[in-house]
């Protein structure tokens, strides 16, 4: 019976396996992980890049606008006092310039930010040129020239062309972390879609499977309940059959059942009827007598199907007086039954158990001899089944 059992445990379980709604749960249960994960890493990722090159765009740019304003007010200065000490600090900063020029290009690694910056370069060359020759006249005393140069339109053109195509970067720069910011933002939202129909996919499918798995379970629980009624009932009158009355009988023999009385049963003529009218009325007659048998006994004991026309009956806590009316109850109920085609009859016998040291197989062999005697003396007697008229 346990092997049966297990067997159809295992069969449901392998229905839920090759659920549909299952498999779709746990795809979606995976993919989630992995959206999530990807997700958070991806997120770390951006934000560790966006403080290393973002913000650093960003200083450089600011750092660029400052530096060609410092090169260009140390040329003014020095133009306008003749004081080759500023000469110093152009020389200071034109070299972070170039520098900055390179972190920037290095950055954003993209052919328009690379185009913006030799184009920077050039203007820077032409004004350089033009600085040098100014500071070369101040150092010769020709301070007006000097003046003349860096207030000229050469070098005021190739300054406004500086500033312009700077500002211009500055603006690509920041248009660059801009687009890229924008790009983060929809990539997050098309992550939290997904994840929000992921979820919602998954608490569906999670849903379908608990009431699938709900389903198998209890039509487990029902072939289990199945089997188990099977395993320890007759078929064919729905009593009790032998395997649960030696159970009963194992379970029952303690000295607070005492006294212990069995009845057995044998249904009288059983072949002939069988053989005269045929199997079906030799059925009929067994589902009857198993009947009486329950009616009369009812809650007061275990009534069973012992063999092919025998029935045993355990009734704990009787005594023999109370066992022989309960033998008279069944006879009088055989008498009155409205069975056709003949009214039953039943041979009986019974023993009680009535001390704790006696073997209860005894006891039950007792009864089964006085069933057969009593079997016997009919045989002998030539009773018959009283037919109806």
């Amino acid at each position: 019976m346990n092997d049966r059992i297990k067997n159809t445990t295992t069969t449901m379980v392998r229905k839920n396996l090759s659920n549909k709604w299952f498999i779709v749960s746990v795809v979606t249960t995976i993919s989630l992980i992995i959206l999530l994960v990807w997700g958070l890493s991806h997120s770390s990722r951006t934000l560790e890049s966006f403080e290393e090159n973002g913000l650093a765009i960003e200083k450089a740019s600011g750092e660029l606008l400052l530096s060609t304003k410092e090169l260009e007010m140390a040329v003014q200065m020095a133009a306008a006092t003749g004081d080759l000490a500023w000469q110093e600090s152009y020389n200071q900063t034109k070299p972070e310039v170039k520098a900055v020029l390179g972190r920037i290009s290095k950055l954003i690694n993209l052919e328009e930010a690379s185009q913006k910056t030799e184009e920077i370069n050039t203007y820077l060359e032409e004004i350089n040129a033009l600085e040098q020759k100014a500071f070369n006249l101040i150092s010769r005393g020709e301070v007006e020239d000097a003046v003349k140069l860096v207030s000229g339109w050469e070098y005021t053109k190739n300054q406004i062309a500086l500033t312009e195509a700077t500002e211009e970067l500055t603006h690509f720069t920041n248009d660059y972390i801009s687009n890229q910011i924008a790009f983060e933002e929809k990539l997050t939202s098309y992550l939290l879609s997904s994840v929000f129909v992921l979820l919602i996919l998954l608490i569906l499918s999670w849903l379908v499977s608990i009431k699938h798995w709900k389903n198998n379970f209890m039509k487990i629980r029902e072939k289990e309940d199945e089997i188990t009624y099977l395993s320890y009932h007759d078929s064919l009158t729905g009593i009790y059959n032998r395997r649960y009355f030696d159970s009963e009988l194992r379970r029952l023999d303690k000295e607070k059942q005492i006294p212990i009385t069995i009845i057995i049963c044998d249904a009288n003529r059983l072949k002939e009827l069988n053989d005269t009218l045929g199997h079906h009325v030799g059925d009929g007659l067994l589902i009857e007598i198993a009947s009486i048998l329950k009616e009369v006994v009812g809650k007061k004991g275990i009534v069973s199907r012992w063999g092919g026309d025998e029935f045993g009956i355990i009734l704990p806590y009787t005594d023999s007086t109370a066992a022989k009316s309960m033998i008279t109850d069944i006879n009088n109920k055989c008498k009155q039954s409205n069975f056709e085609p003949e009214t039953p009859s039943i041979s009986i016998g019974f023993a009680v158990k009535t001390q704790l040291h006696q073997d209860i197989n005894r006891t039950f062999t007792l009864a089964e001899t006085r069933m057969y005697k009593k079997k016997n003396s009919l045989r002998n007697g030539k009773t018959r089944y009283k037919k109806r008229h």
